[in-house]
């Protein structure tokens, strides 16, 4: 087995993820493109795009933990939002009710939401597809019944003067710093995604949504595993619940639907699921049709309202989600795999 003309030796070598010093430059020249882009979009004038850039990154990281649920593990989730909400009410009741800074809160905030997760996917651990589906769904709906009716959690009128985070004692405030601390979390939360993928715990998420009588056969614990699955998806989703709510310094029950969770699981099929690097390009891939939707809506030349914008965005979501798992249910990742092998093999032959 060879590597652009090197052997590999070892197991660890094998798995790497990065292979040579020519992707480690690559890396590094991306790494650098990224810390760049806001200032040149600052510069330019164009700080809305920057706005859109922190709530992909912020999605991003929703997206990880639902690809750990059910790209990973198969358990199809469409409570993905609640968890995210309550990541966000958690951190505004901390900070707000109990004026807990702002890290020490998002970290409590982020394991309680793993907790209840925990307690969720009891009932949800023996079931299968559809019925794992409808646990999720059932839980969404009771969670937004109960903030809603929680005087702590503002009610209907939600919270609002939620506080930025702060890191030695430059407050976050502003696009370009916001985008600097998303970034940097984002980064980290797919150093994590991509370990687990690569871990014994990750290969029993995959053997579990292959076949999971199989894997049980072979001594693993199925429902235990599953409870990791919806332990670890849930603190991606708290964490990214978290961020939203600083950033726009409001949590409100009407900006968690669960429309979101069906679009997450959207970007996961058209990613490719199981894959960290097919749920980013799920969600780049859609987060781009809205803005670039968005800007022609705002622009003179098809000045939309926008009620048709929105409604444009999601037939268009829909018939591309429709037309993956037609035509590439495997995702853009696949796209991309078969790319790069047949760019090894030429001139010899596709």
């Amino acid at each position: 087995m060879r590597a652009r003309g090197r052997r590999k030796t070892s197991y660890a070598a094998d798995i790497a993820v990065i292979h040579s010093g020519r992707q480690w430059l690559t890396l590094a020249v991306f790494i650098g493109l990224l810390v760049v882009l806001p200032l040149v979009l600052n510069a330019t004038h164009n700080l809305n795009w920057v706005t859109f850039l922190n709530f992909t990154l912020i999605i991003i990281i929703a997206v990880l933990g639902l690809n750990v649920t059910t790209g990973m593990t198969g358990q199809v989730s469409l409570g993905h939002s609640a968890f995210i909400m309550l990541g966000g009410y958690g951190l505004a009741m901390l900070t707000l009710k109990a004026d807990w800074p702002f890290w020490a809160a998002l970290a409590v905030s982020t394991l309680v939401t793993g907790l209840i997760a925990l307690i969720v996917a009891i009932p949800a651990i023996r079931l299968k597809g559809f019925y794992v589906a409808v646990v999720t769904l059932a839980f969404f709906y009771i969670a937004q019944y109960v903030i809603r009716n929680l005087d702590i959690t503002g009610g209907t009128f939600g919270l609002i003067g939620i506080p930025s985070p702060s890191i030695a004692g430059m407050s976050i405030k502003g696009d370009v710093r916001w985008y600097y601390l998303l970034l940097a979390l984002t980064i980290l939360c797919v150093l994590v995604s991509v370990n687990i993928t690569r871990s014994r715990l990750g290969r029993s998420f995959l053997a579990v949504r292959d076949n999971d009588v199989a894997t049980a056969a072979l001594g693993v614990n199925v429902p235990l595993t599953k409870l990791r699955a919806f332990f670890v998806g849930s603190l991606f989703a708290a964490l990214a619940g978290g961020l939203w709510a600083s950033y726009v310094s409001v949590v409100r029950l009407d900006q968690f639907t669960i429309w979101d969770s069906i679009w997450y699981l959207g970007m996961i099929v058209i990613g490719g699921a199981g894959s960290t690097a097919g749920a980013i390009m799920g969600v780049i891939f859609l987060r781009l049709i809205s803005q670039i939707l968005h800007v022609i809506g705002t622009s003179d030349l098809i000045p939309l309202s926008s009620t048709v914008t929105i409604y444009s965005t999601q037939i268009i979501y829909g018939l591309v989600i429709i037309l993956f798992i037609t035509l590439k249910p495997m995702g853009m990742i696949s796209i991309w795999q078969k790319f790069k092998i047949n760019y090894k093999r030429w001139p010899f032959g596709v």
